[in-house]
Parts: C-alpha cells; sequence; structure tokens
C-alpha cells in the first residue's frame, strides 16, 4: 500500500499547545514530553461479539482481563493523564474498544521500552502495545497484529541551527535514539551505508524524553524518532517553541503492531478480528482522528506485515 505516515497535520496540537504547561527540557529538569491531550470526543462502547469471546484462550476468559505491556513517555501514542497514573493515547483508547468486543477489561502496565519484550517472554504481559515498529527480525521472534503506518523524522532544535534536511547531515554528529528501537537499529544501518566514512555517534537513551533533552541541551544535534510522535513534541513543547522537524517528508514508512509471543495464536487472532471490527464500524477511524493520526490509517488489519 502507498499510504503516507503521519505528518505535521495533527489537528488537536494547537490545542494542545495552549491548553498544556508546559516546560523546556534542560537545567530545570522540567519534563520534556506534556502529557498527551484527551482524545476530543470517546469512542462509542463496542458490544461484545460471543464469538470472538469464546475464542480466547481458558485463561483469559477465566481472568477476565488481559494485561498489555507499554510504555507510557510516547505521546500520542501513550503517556500518563495529569494524574500520572491513567495511562492514555492512541493505543489504550484502540486496545480498550478492542477489549469491549472481546468482552474483557484492558489494563495497562508501563514498562521500560527496552524490557517490554522481555516481560512479554517472561508471561509478565499477555501482550505488548507500545507503538512497535514491525521488523522481520522481530518477527523471527513475535507474531504482530499490524493497525497503523508510521515513518521517521529527525528532531531538532527550533531554528535548525545544524541545517540539517536528511540523513546525510547526520554522518559524524552525535544524534540521540530511544534505546532498543527500530529507530536505534536504522540510525546503525545508515552507519554501514550513508554514513560508512563518517559514522553518526548513536546514544541511545530509556525514554524519547531524555533522547530529547539532549537535543535541547546541544549535547545531540538531533533526536531520530517516529514521525507521529516528533511532530507531537515539535508542536507542544514549549508552546512550540523548543524543537522542530528537520526532515520534509517522514522516512522509510513502516507499519507498527500488536506483539503477541509465537505461541499465544488464539490471543493474536482475536485480537486481529475485534480490531477488524472497529476498522469495519468505523470506530478505528474515529479513534485516530480523535488524535489527528488519519493519515496513518492502515487498509486493513494484517499479522507480520514488515517488508525489511
Amino acid at each position: 500500500m502507498t499510504r503516507h505516515s503521519p505528518t505535521r497535520r495533527l489537528t488537536w496540537l494547537a490545542a494542545a499547545a495552549a491548553g498544556a504547561l508546559l516546560t523546556a527540557c534542560g537545567g530545570s529538569g522540567g519534563d520534556a514530553a506534556p502529557t498527551t491531550p484527551g482524545a476530543s470526543e470517546p469512542a462509542a462502547a463496542q458490544q461484545v461479539d460471543q464469538k470472538l469471546h469464546d475464542s480466547l484462550p481458558a485463561d483469559i476468559k477465566e481472568a477476565g482481563k488481559v494485561v498489555i505491556g507499554t510504555e507510557a513517555l510516547y505521546p500520542p501514542f501513550e503517556s500518563f493523564a495529569d494524574d500520572n497514573s491513567t495511562i492514555v493515547g492512541l493505543d489504550p483508547d484502540l486496545a480498550k474498544a478492542a477489549g469491549e468486543i472481546l468482552g474483557v477489561e484492558v489494563e495497562f502496565s508501563h514498562t521500560a521500552f527496552d524490557g517490554l519484550l522481555t516481560a512479554l517472554d517472561g508471561g509478565r504481559f499477555d501482550l505488548v502495545v507500545a507503538a512497535v515498529t514491525d521488523t522481520l527480525e522481530r518477527e523471527q521472534v513475535y507474531d504482530f497484529v499490524d493497525y497503523f503506518l508510521t515513518g521517521q523524522s529527525i528532531v531538532v532544535k527550533k531554528g535548525n541551527p545544524e541545517g540539517i534536511e536528511g540523513i546525510g547531515d547526520l554522518c559524524g554528529k552525535p544524534v540521540a535514539v530511544l534505546k532498543a528501537s527500530t529507530q536505534e537499529k536504522l540510525l546503525g544501518q545508515f552507519n554501514a551505508k550513508e554514513c560508512a566514512g563518517d559514522p553518526i555517534e548513536i546514544h541511545a537513551f530509556p525514554s524519547d524524553k531524555d533522547a530529547l533533552m539532549q537535543v535541547q541541551s546541544g549535547r545531540d544535534v538531533a533526536s531520530f524518532t517516529q514521525d507521529a510522535v516528533g511532530a507531537y513534541n515539535s508542536a507542544t513543547i514549549g508552546g512550540g517553541n523548543q524543537f522542530e522537524i528537520a526532515n520534509s517528508e517522514a522516512l522509510l514508512p513502516t507499519p507498527v503492531g500488536m506483539v503477541f509471543t509465537k505461541q499465544d495464536t488464539q490471543l493474536r487472532d482475536a485480537f486481529k478480528a475485534a480490531l477488524e471490527e472497529l476498522v469495519a464500524n468505523g470506530t478505528y477511524e474515529e479513534i485516530l482522528a480523535n488524535y489527528g493520526l488519519e493519515s496513518g490509517a492502515v487498509d486493513s488489519i494484517t499479522i507480520n506485515g514488515a517488508t525489511a
């Protein structure tokens, strides 16, 4: 498919920037990323699909809930609400609606991004929903139910003092990135190709917030992140006066998916079917529109749709 990844056209960003209490990242120790604004309108409640409920694994039906691992520092996909406890965003809204169709409660649990898949392996979570990029390498170990398409962005200081426009401009420079992310791997691939003669100095951090703080302080010239996240942070942090996106077009669009162990095919298939119902009844597009992310909508929900 050729649908474009999310761009700067996030319809709620102006309101979020005006209404949130934002601080610059740097010496004061203020938060780098603002709380994700609530959806403009809650999605309509879904009816339980008894057939899909019956298809769930026995332990899930007995528990009456699924526990979902996420890293709640990645708006607009997921972040903590103002109570610093409730996890909100695109992913929680989609998962909650899918859970309603499946007839189970959805419980989100926050963990550092680089520990999510390990925790899934250990049975701490039933699945992971954290804007995880579906890649061929990850598919060797996990199954993905792909529900979104995103590109990548280069986030720089406002005014772009280094004059960065694309990947080639990062060669030989220090760049911040989320630890264990696809973006970290992509930077490594750039070092093997575009920047082979003058490699990027890659600095990986536990959260996207930490990476942005390096850019704000001047220790790194840019942060490499998902396009929707870069757009949100650039438009909201410091009232939109701290960062901007250097590249004019989102780079390397890739699918994003819910992650399951290879053994948990029943739960995987149930969530795929629930998401398909959300697509069919219009709730999927409604939820994406609440976050201004319609441009990342997929035409169909797929399993393991990675191309690279």
